[in-house]
């Protein structure tokens, strides 16, 4: 579950030192839904998730050099940083100890392995009540 709670707080909603949140990123999610259901169909999909991940990226690379890694947190949050990058590490698709950006936006969405009930590859409305706090 806390693979999860930072990279979601880092992808999808966050501004700012993502490890200071204090909603749960599944909330965060909820609170947002209309507008990452770009399409209007009632649920958000890879793809549509995908565009959140891409525009925050900024926001999570802080040193601009294309990977996440610790220099990207504040040095006050480094242990838990290395804790939750080491938990997020099935991003790494090379396996060469770092995530890209392209793996990080072409990996599979860490919010979805939690709140995905149904595995069908999409997030409802009531399965990300179902998977809040």
């Amino acid at each position: 579950m806390s693979r999860t709670i930072l990279l979601i707080a880092v992808l999808s909603i966050a501004a700012g030192p993502a490890l200071a949140q204090s909603q749960d990123p599944i909330q965060q999610l909820a609170a947002n839904f209309e507008r990452i259901d770009t399409n209007g169909d009632g649920a958000i999909s890879h793809s549509e998730f995908r565009v959140v991940q891409a525009a925050r990226w900024s926001q999570i690379d802080r040193n601009n050099d294309g990977y996440l890694g610790e220099d990207d947190f504040p040095r006050i949050a480094l242990n838990r940083a290395r804790t939750q990058l080491a938990e997020i590490s099935y991003l790494d698709a090379n396996g060469d100890g770092r995530i890209s950006q392209s793996e990080f936006l072409d990996g599979p969405p860490p919010i979805f392995r939690r709140a995905d009930r149904n595995a069908d590859g999409v997030l409802t409305r009531s399965e990300l009540e179902a998977a809040a706090p």
